[in-house]
């Protein structure tokens, strides 16, 4: 290390920040795979639905392929951030190619879930908000990765945007379907918050700390990761005006009649 770049890094410089930056990311995606894991843990040990019951029999492929995807799509984040961690870039852009067809399969995949979920069996959301509000909040799950991954492949070159881009999306992908199915964090918020924006709470908790933590380990202020996060935070708004609308019920029928 030469004398400049040592005095830079013991300054806190551009260098440094950006080493913090890139383990911010490995770091993140691993707490969202830690959180996948322990959210569908039934799923993965057993093959089963996240509340230990069977999965819906007339779509069991779909959803083990849709359970593929999802976790593929969250190893690949993981991945991909450890390679940049490594300094390793040029594997990094090569797997972004696959990275890219995989977020194209799992927005496809995704709407066929939820589609089939809610008409196979409408029953089992009977007991939440209905199957037809709780396919508004699928749908938004789905269009919110979609949007998220989209922009940050469009700005693959430009890491200022891409890499808070992809975080949010593996976010918006993992955060409410993990949270939601542990069973000592789902049991508090619908304890205590019984509309259909539940889901989404715990992920927006931790989308703010993550971007205090990053603030507080790069000491500066990410401002794409801050509107890319405010992005997150209207959607879910607009979810839960859209749910309870005439129009959404009308729509919502004709997958779920």
């Amino acid at each position: 290390m030469s004398s400049s770049t040592a005095v830079a890094v013991a300054a806190g410089g551009p260098i440094a920040r950006e080493r913090m930056e890139r383990m911010f990311y490995l770091v993140s995606g691993c707490l969202l795979l830690l959180i996948v894991a322990l959210g569908f843990q039934h799923f993965y040990l057993q093959g089963k639905a996240s509340d230990g019951g069977p999965v819906t029999q007339q779509i069991v492929p779909l959803v083990f392929l849709h359970g593929i995807l999802m976790t593929a799509w969250i190893i690949a984040f993981v991945v991909q951030s450890g390679l940049i961690v490594s300094g390793n870039r040029k594997l990094h852009m090569t797997l972004g190619v696959g990275g890219a067809v995989l977020a194209g399969l799992l927005v496809i995949v995704g709407v066929a879930t939820a589609i089939a979920s809610v008409h196979y069996n409408p029953d089992s959301y009977k007991t939440i908000w209905g199957a037809r509000r709780f396919l508004s909040l699928m749908f938004t799950n789905i269009s919110g990765f979609a949007v998220l991954a989209g922009i940050g492949l469009i700005y693959r070159r430009r890491p200022e945007v891409h890499r808070p881009m992809m975080l949010l999306a593996t976010l918006f992908v993992a955060g409410p379907a993990g949270f939601f199915r542990i069973p000592a964090i789902s049991g508090v918020i619908m304890g205590s918050i019984h509309t259909i924006i539940a889901p989404w709470i715990p992920m927006l908790i931790l989308g703010t700390l993550l971007l205090v933590i990053k603030s507080v380990m790069t000491r500066s202020w990410d401002g794409y990761l801050a509107k890319g996060f405010a992005g997150v935070i209207l959607a879910c708004v607009l979810q839960y005006v859209i749910s309870g609308s005439a129009w959404w019920y009308h729509v919502a029928g004709w997958f779920t009649a």
